[in-house]
This record gives structure tokens, sequence and C-alpha cells, in this order.
């Protein structure tokens, strides 16, 4: 602050954007009309610098909610991008098997420095052959590349699904945790109320230093569970910056509210059949993949037996009793005899078919199984909620009677404040108990295609 004549100069720093202002206010005469301009000024002055100054130091302002998570993974995860270069690799193969419709041409070419005397023919040669090629091996080919094509694609998919599910089951496990540790503070502050009381009373000779002892220890016992807790949230949080390919040093303003509705949109694992696991498997939809692509190969082992065309072009110049120009010649190469290779052949890939084909069904009873699994834990699990509910609102009865208690006398403050704790305790059951619920349903609706199947936001 700069003293002027018969003024104040304002040192007015704008936040974030490096520089600051000089603002000069004449104390005396000063209008209102300028107080007004000034505080639009300086927005004006904000706004127009904001596109020409560096980026904050988060990645992102406001805050990231499930949606904005899975979205994110979606551009910046490793595991995401690997497997988009790998649909990118199958593709290429594609264009690769076009070309062998057409045979590869090599050329060969002679000069000859020194000719025997006698000999009048030109001193240059070549020659072009065609290499073998089969146009019905190729069709085969580009055929089964597309299968390897579609595979990387539904492998892309069904990666994205799982790290879904995981970053799924991470942001609903955060908002736990933030409940709980809310809750845990809660324990910790009547804990500590508690506490008071009893070195008060002990002051005056009316509480065992014993007791006093034993409540001190649980008041450091309820500090530790919450610094647990804490750690575990940051610990979470890690993990999920880790899957979203976000950058672990920065701040990650998470929006965990009404995180189960987040990340299921509505998605009621009480409606889905088998049937419609079965038809949204993304693992099953692979095993039939590979299923085609090995019938595929079991034609191009039938294939085989067919003969090869060969195409020549030769010059002939440079040889003796011959006509000047070149010739050209198509047949076809077969081979006669390599020990029945080909047609041991044919029965292996015969035989890798079939496991394929008991390999699919396997995995699609161990799918039945844990169907019926997620489905009976389902059950099982609304059961315990309501348990959970019910206990609670029973402390909570047990707490108001103590209150009535307390103020009667029957009981001391202590046992009053102990009741609270069970209340705040029971509060935080009914917190964890949705947990193993939903993350049935995150693994129900996973299973049967993925969690963007069921939630519209998660479009992609």
């Amino acid at each position: 602050m700069i003293a002027l004549a018969k003024g104040i100069a304002h040192k007015v720093v704008v936040p974030g954007k490096g520089f600051s202002l000089i603002v000069a206010t004449v104390a005396a005469g000063v209008s209102r009309a300028a107080l007004i301009i000034l505080p639009c000024l300086l927005l004006l002055i904000d706004s127009a610098s904001a596109s020409s100054l560096s980026v904050s130091k988060t990645p992102f302002q406001g805050y990231f909610d499930f949606t904005t998570c899975v979205h994110y993974a979606l551009v910046h995860s490793e595991v995401i991008k690997k497997n988009r270069l790998e649909i990118q690799l199958r593709s290429i193969a594609i264009k690769d098997d076009h070309s062998e419709f057409f045979p590869t041409l090599n050329i060969t070419t002679n000069y000859y420095i020194s000719r025997s005397s006698d000999s009048d023919t030109s001193r240059f040669y070549w020659n072009i052959v065609g290499s073998q090629f089969n146009p019905l091996g190729a069709l085969i080919k580009i055929k089964s590349d597309r299968t390897l094509v579609d595979i990387a694609k539904e492998t892309h998919f069904q990666k994205i699904g799982e790290q879904v599910a995981v970053i799924a089951k991470l942001f609903y496990s955060i908002q736990i945790l933030e409940k709980s540790i809310k809750i845990r503070k809660q324990v910790l502050a009547l804990t500590q109320d508690k506490v008071n009381y009893g070195e008060s009373k002990n002051e005056q000779g009316t509480m065992d230093p014993i007791q006093v002892r034993t409540w001190n220890n649980n008041l450091r016992s309820a500090r530790l569970k919450l610094k647990e807790l804490d750690e575990d949230r940051e610990n979470q949080i890690l993990q999920l910056k880790a899957l979203m390919g976000y950058p672990p040093d920065f701040h990650l303003p998470l929006d965990t509210r009404d995180a189960a509705n987040q990340v299921l949109g509505g998605f009621n694992g009480q409606f889905i059949t088998f049937a419609d696991v079965q038809g949204g498997n993304l693992t099953l939809k692979i095993a039939a993949k590979r299923e085609q692509l090995q019938s595929n190969l079991v034609t191009a082992a039938y294939v085989a037996l067919v003969p090869r065309p060969v195409l020549t072009v030769e010059a002939l110049d440079n040889q003796v009793d011959r006509t000047n120009g070149f010739n050209f010649s198509a047949g076809l190469q077969y081979t006669l005899w390599d020990g029945f290779r080909r047609i041991r052949e044919i029965k292996r890939q015969k035989i890798i078919a079939e496991q394929l084909k008991l390999d699919r069904n396997d995995l699609s009873q161990d799918l039945y199984t844990r169907f019926n699994r997620l489905r009976s834990g389902l059950e099982l699990s609304g059961e315990r909620e309501a348990l959970v509910r019910e206990q609670g609102k029973l402390q909570e009865l047990n707490e108001e009677k103590a209150l009535d208690d307390y103020k009667a006398g029957a009981i001391t403050y202590d046992q009053y404040v102990d009741s609270r704790i069970h209340k705040v305790l029971a509060h935080l059951d009914s917190v964890n108990g949705p947990k193993e619920r939903v993350v049935n349903l995150i693994d129900l609706a996973t299973m049967a295609g993925g969690l963007n199947k069921y939630n519209a936001r998660l479009a992609y």
C-alpha cells in the first residue's frame, strides 16, 4: 500500500494470472460510479487474459463424477490405449492379405561382361518370375484376419468393461470411506467428550483412574481408526488415478455424491436373466469368434491340397538359336509327396476346433455358476441391509431412552455417551451395508455386457 497525494494506492493481485494491478483511489472526492466500474474492469481484464495464460495445476477445474472419470480413462488409460493399437495392427494385416491376390514379381537381370567369341547374342538378360500365389488362400486369410480384427475389437471392449468395473468399485468405495471418515470423527468427538468427563470426575476423586485410563486408550484407538480410514481413502484415490491415467501428483476433485446411482444408472439385477448374460457377455463373444477363426484354418488346411499357379516371363535375346523377344508361361505347382503332412494338418486343425468348442461350453457353464452366485448374493445382501437398518433404528431408540434416563438420573453421563456412540457406529454399519449389493450389481452388469450397456451416461 503506497500513499499518494491525498489518496491511497492499492495493489490488486489477480489470482493465478501472474500479474498485479496498481489501483489508485483518491480519498477525497471519489465517486460511487468509479467504485462500481472498478470491479467490472477487473473482471474484463481477468477474462481477456485467461486464454493467453498457462493452465492451472490441475488438468480440469470442477469435480470429477463417475462419468467424467470413465471418459477421462478412455482417453488417457494406458491399458485402453494398448488395446486400441492392437486393433490398428490387425487392420494393417488385412491390407497385406489383399496383396496376395496377385503374384509377387521377382526380376533377375544379368549383364555378361565376357562372352564366348562365337556368341553373337545380347549381353543383357532378364527374367521375371511370379512367385507362388494362392487366391483361395488369400481369401481365407482375409476372412481370418477380419475375424482377428473383430476379436481385437471385442477384447478392446472387454478391457474397457473391466476397467470401468474397477473404476466403479473404487469410486463407490471412496464414497463409503468419505462417509465413514465423517462418522468416525463423530465417534472421536464423543469419545473425547467421555474422556473429558472422566478426567473431571477423577480430579474430584469420584472416578476410578483405571477407568479413565481405559477411556483414554479407547480415544487413541478411535484416532488410529480414523487415520487408517483416511490413509485407505488416499490409497484408493491413487489407484483410481492410475486406472484413469490421471497424473498422480495432481489433486483429483471427486464428486462422489450418490455414487451408487452414478455407477449403476438405475440398473436392476433382478430383471437380468442368464439369456441376457449369454447374449451380451464379451468373453463368450470372443470365444465364438475364435471358433469362427479356427473354422477358417480348417478350410485353409483343405486349400493346401489345391495346386498353386506359377507365372514366368523370360528374355530370349541372349539365348543361342532363339528368336529375339520374350516368353510368357503360366502353370501349376503341386506337391506330390510330403509324407501326408497336409492330411495330418487337416486333422490337427479339426481337433483344435473341437477343443475350442469344449472351451466355450465350459466358459458358459462357469458363467452360469457365477450368475447364480451373484443373484443369490443380491438376495442375501438385501436381507443384510434390512437387518442393519433395523439395528440402526433400535440404536436410535436406545439413545432416546438413554437420554431420558440420564435426565431422570438413572444413568451417568458416560453411559449416555456410550449410547450415542453405539448409535453412530450403527449408522456406520448402515453406510457399509449396501456395499456388497452394489459390488454384486457391478459384477453382474459387467458380466452381461458392461456397465455402459445399462448406464446411458457412459456412452462411448
